[in-house]
C-alpha cells in the first residue's frame, strides 16, 4: 500500500537547514513516505499569509494527504499543537490561526474578530498531547521538527487519531483582512508577493467591475482595464503595469517580464483601490 503524501507549508525558507531537517525526521520514522513542498517561502512569522496560501492550495492535493503547516511565531508558548481532520486532508499545525483558510470554507458565516471558533460539522480536531509520538528531547524553538513532523509521520503509518491527543471542538480563527466598498470604490491590500514580483491582493475577482471599465490604483499609479494574461498589454499603463485575476481568483498587479513589486517599491500590506471609470 502506498504511503499518504505529506505536504509541507512553512516560513523556514531554503537557505537554512530547517526544511531539510523536517524531511529527514519524517523519513526516519517512515522511510516509505512521499514528501512534497507546497512552499517554505511564507514571509517570516506571517500567519495570515500562510493561512491564505494553505487555504487556497490544499484542495489540489489528494484527499488523504497529510499537511504539516508551520508558521509559528508563538513556538514554545501555550498555543496548542493540533491535528485537524477534514474531507480534503489532515493538517498538523500550531493553533494560532494558520488553519483559518482551511476551515473558512466550511463555516456558514465568518467571524469578524480573531478568537476561538466552533468546528463546523464534518471537521474534527485533537490537541496533540501524547509525547509518545514526538521526537525527544523536544526543543522549545523547533516544534516543526520535534512535534508536528513526527506526528504526521506516525499518522502516515496508521496511528489512530485518538491516540495522538485529546479531542477539541474549537480552533483559533484569524479572519483575513477584507476589502471595503465605499461609494463604489473597493479598498483592499496586497496580501502576497510571489517570486515573480506579482502583487496578489485580497480582492476577489467576483467583486470587480467589468474588465473594460475597471481602474486599479496603487501607490499613485493607475491601471485602466483588466488584462487576460501576463503578456496581454491591451490595458498596460505607460510603465507596463497590468491588473488581472490569475489562477487563484484574486486581483493582482503585475509587470510583464518584470517585477511589479520592484517597480512600485511595494509589498505586503500595500493599499490597492479599485473603481469603475464608467461610474
Amino acid at each position: 500500500m502506498t504511503s499518504p503524501l505529506v505536504v509541507f507549508t512553512t516560513d523556514f525558507g531554503l537557505s537554512d537547514p530547517y526544511a531539510g531537517v523536517i524531511k529527514g525526521v519524517a523519513l526516519s520514522i517512515n522511510p516509505d513516505l512521499r514528501l512534497i513542498d507546497l512552499t517554505h517561502q511564507i514571509s517570516p512569522q506571517n500567519v495570515a499569509q500562510g493561512s491564505f496560501l494553505l487555504g487556497l492550495n490544499h484542495r489540489y492535493f489528494p484527499e488523504d494527504a497529510i499537511h504539516v503547516a508551520v508558521v509559528d511565531p508563538g513556538v514554545g508558548t501555550d498555543r496548542r499543537p493540533v491535528l485537524l481532520s477534514t474531507p480534503r486532508g489532515r493538517f498538523v499545525a500550531p493553533d494560532n490561526g494558520l488553519l483559518t483558510g482551511v476551515i473558512s470554507g466550511y463555516l456558514e458565516s465568518e467571524p469578524k474578530v480573531a478568537g476561538l471558533v466552533d468546528l463546523p460539522a464534518g471537521l474534527t480536531a485533537v490537541h496533540l498531547t501524547n509525547p509518545a509520538y514526538w521526537r525527544h528531547p523536544v526543543s522549545h524553538t523547533f516544534h516543526g521538527r520535534d512535534i508536528f513532523t513526527p506526528v504526521a509521520a506516525h499518522l502516515s503509518l496508521g496511528v489512530a487519531v485518538e491516540d495522538l491527543g485529546e479531542p477539541i471542538d474549537s480552533l483559533f480563527y484569524l479572519p483575513m483582512a477584507k476589502p471595503t466598498n465605499h461609494a463604489g470604490t473597493i479598498t483592499g491590500q496586497v496580501i502576497y508577493q510571489d517570486t515573480y514580483g506579482n502583487l496578489v491582493t485580497n480582492i476577489p475577482a467576483e467583486t470587480l467591475p467589468p474588465a473594460d471599465s475597471i481602474e486599479v490604483r496603487i501607490k499613485g499609479w493607475s491601471i485602466v482595464g483588466l488584462s487576460r494574461t501576463f503578456n496581454d498589454d491591451t490595458y498596460a499603463n505607460d510603465s507596463g503595469l497590468i491588473a488581472l485575476t490569475a489562477s487563484h481568483g484574486y486581483l493582482e498587479v503585475a509587470l510583464a517580464n518584470g517585477s511589479a513589486a520592484d517597480l512600485l517599491s511595494a509589498g505586503e500590506g500595500e493599499v490597492v483601490q479599485v473603481g469603475s471609470i464608467s461610474g
